[in-house]
């Protein structure tokens, strides 16, 4: 890859590339600003990952003559060093992407920042080589047989609880997730767009449940469950947001544990509004939640 100098004289300052990376300044014409990233690869105990390949994506511009311009992508392979670190240097661009890290027996986290914006962005990325961009893999143990259910509708907001099962995804009288939505106001006037007091449960009947931000999901931990849970929002809130999305650690009546994702749309809308819910259950006692 040929090497390009980016060099601006700004108060009598001569700038070079590295600086115009971390302060964003970009080309006037093609937009891209000088390119450094610093990243590592480590496994979910943070252990360095050496030898992992690293799949990136260059998005930059180019004149096609002195008033038009074009965009173009480079993809650049990279491997990490024996302490997982990798880096891209003595380039430009607009932005970095993430295509894929390989290394075999891993996955890497679905929720890894994948883009990083260097110009033409709000959010401006500031590389730093002393603080590299941390990317986490999961290194897999072999998933086991969990049964997979879902379901996707709309619930009344006026606190009547609904049942359902979680291994056949059906709402049922005895089934062992409890789901209970209340607003107020229950019937929202649209055009307001206000925000109004809400409060969701949910509980595990005969279990536990217990919110989770982990990046991976994939080993449910053996305690720290409780019977219900409630999330609940005042129109005052400072963090005040129309919906709730959550991922959970189940352990059902049984001792099964599993994995529940929740989204419930409070929503600027009548009731009822949109539910939905995702869960694997492990019927084997097992806390392997690979999938």
């Amino acid at each position: 890859m040929k090497q390009i100098l980016v060099c601006l004289l700004i108060s009598g300052c001569l700038l070079t590339p590295s600086l115009v990376a971390q302060i964003g300044i970009a080309d006037p014409q093609t937009g891209n600003a000088a390119i450094n990233f610093y990243g590592k690869v480590v496994d979910q105990n943070g252990a360095p990952l050496g030898g992992a390949k690293v799949n990136l994506e260059v998005f930059a511009g180019y004149m096609t003559s002195p008033t038009n311009g074009e965009m173009r992508r480079e993809r650049i392979s990279l491997d990490t060093d024996t302490n997982g670190d990798f880096r891209l240097t003595n380039t430009e661009g607009h932005s970095v992407e993430v295509l894929s890290i390989d290394e075999p027996g891993y996955e890497l986290s679905k929720k890894v920042d994948r883009l990083y914006p260097y110009s033409a962005a709000a959010n401006i990325f500031h590389p730093d080589p002393n603080n590299p961009a941390i990317f986490r893999l999961w290194k897999k143990t072999g998933k086991e047989s969990l049964v997979g259910s879902a379901w996707h509708g709309k619930v009344v907001c006026d606190g009547s609880p609904k049942q359902f099962d979680l291994l056949s995804g059906k709402l049922a009288a005895d089934g062992s997730l409890q789901i209970t939505c209340t607003r107020t106001p229950l019937n929202y006037e649209r055009v307001s767009r206000q925000p109004y007091d809400y409060k969701f449960e949910i509980a595990i009947s005969g279990g536990g449940i217990q919110p989770t931000m982990d990046e991976f999901t994939y080993l449910a931990p053996d305690g720290g469950y409780s019977p219900t849970l409630t999330i609940e929002r005042k129109a005052g809130d400072s963090n005040w947001v129309a919906w709730v999305k959550q991922e959970f650690y189940v352990k059902t009546a049984e001792g099964h544990y599993g994995w529940l994702s929740v989204e419930w749309d409070a929503g600027h809308r009548p009731s009822p509004t949109p539910l939905r819910w995702n869960c694997s259950i492990n019927q084997s006692g097992s806390r392997n939640l690979e999938r």
